[in-house]
């Protein structure tokens, strides 16, 4: 009976484990224990000063030329009470990036001004990783193939700049993939904002809302694509590889990115 329990358990386990993957598309989840754990199999012994970096690098928040990026803050929670974290974190990395110059070094104390000054890690919070351009382009890659369309085509619409064609429909499964859109739920905003770098100061969530309700597509794909070029302004384009003599698997890029504009019901600038 023990034994039985024990493969049950595992069954269940896996059954669940599997469902919660299915329904993920290519979206990663990360903790910052989970991504720590990680680094460590990758760093030799003597790179443990690198740890933070490493952390910063696979959860896309630190970058060695720009430095730390604004999405680390949704591994903290701020104190409600606090009205000045986010000044005194600013003070204090204005400070690591006039004394530092190791990539290493600085990524350490930009995190420990988080860490000290912007308020409570929560090192076990399982949060959205955004995806990087390799990753743009391997699932549209994915979505060229499973919409039945020509890879071919694409390259040389990246070449002449021409229009996509099927583009509602590749633009579709490019943000399902993404984890970014569902039929049933809509847009993520927040994977959104992370996944683009942020909306700017100008970001109105109620005036785009009364965009996306006044769309009268039915169509799932031309619904997105309404969405995105109406309420959002979303930029999806395709651009030649320029170093496909090297690798001839990479036929084009995929820039995406949102800028929020002045049309319609919307008065907001990204």
């Amino acid at each position: 009976m023990e034994l039985l329990a024990v493969l049950l358990s595992i069954f269940i386990t896996f059954n669940i484990r599997y469902v919660a993957s299915a329904n993920k598309h290519a979206v990663v989840f990360k903790s910052i224990r989970s991504t720590d754990a990680e680094c460590l199999q990758y760093l030799p012994n003597d790179s443990s000063n690198c740890a933070t970096r490493c952390r910063g690098l696979v959860d896309r928040f630190w970058n060695d030329t720009s430095g730390v990026g604004y999405s680390i803050g949704r591994f903290y929670q701020p104190s409600p009470d606090d009205a000045c974290y986010q000044n005194r974190t600013a003070r204090c990395l204005a400070g690591v990036i006039a004394t530092s110059s190791d990539s290493c070094q600085r990524a350490e104390q930009s995190v420990k001004c988080y860490d000290d000054q912007y308020g409570q890690l929560d090192s076990e919070a399982v949060r959205y990783i955004p995806l990087t351009r390799l990753q743009h382009i391997q699932i549209v890659k994915e979505c060229v193939a499973m919409l039945g369309m020509s890879e071919e085509t694409l390259k040389q619409v990246a070449i002449n700049g021409s229009a996509i064609p099927e583009k509602s429909c590749l633009l579709r499964c490019f943000l399902i993939r993404h984890g970014l859109y569902s039929d049933e739920g809509g847009f993520d905003w927040e994977r959104l904002e992370l996944q683009c770098g942020g909306y700017g100061v100008g970001w109105n969530p109620r005036k785009i809302q009364q965009c996306i309700n006044g769309i009268q597509e039915c169509g799932k794909c031309s619904k997105v694509l309404s969405f995105a070029d109406d309420c959002v302004n979303m930029y999806f384009r395709l651009q030649p590889y320029v170093y496909d003599k090297i690798d001839a698997s990479v036929p084009f890029t995929v820039d995406f990115s949102i800028a929020i504009v002045s049309v319609a019901v919307l008065d907001v600038g990204f």
